[in-house]
């Protein structure tokens, strides 16, 4: 599922995001991948690379259909979009490491 720049296979934990849609981003320092689990419309998690575990990092309280998101520049917030009517534009700042 993995490799490194040379080629060499990584072991990763078995991650389950959502199916047919953005459902992961690797962070801008390469360190760690945000996804949204599957059949979960209301979470954001972090797997640490060098860890390899994964960790919640944000949780909605009003769950709705999230269709994409991605990670600003700084790797220090989350940006998405959700289905729902007269919903707001969030930004969701991530912990420090």
């Amino acid at each position: 599922m993995a490799v490194r720049p040379d080629g060499s296979s990584v072991a990763l934990p078995e991650i389950y995001g959502q199916a047919g849609r953005q459902a992961f981003r690797i962070l801008p320092d390469a360190k760690g991948l945000v996804y949204v689990p599957r059949d979960n419309q209301g979470d954001f998690w972090i797997l640490d690379f060098s860890t390899k575990k994964s960790r919640p990092v944000a949780h909605l309280t009003d769950v709705t259909r999230i269709q994409s998101f991605d990670i600003t520049p700084d790797g220090k917030q989350i940006v998405f979009d959700r289905l729902r009517e007269n919903s707001d534009i969030v930004l969701i700042d991530l912990p420090s490491r």
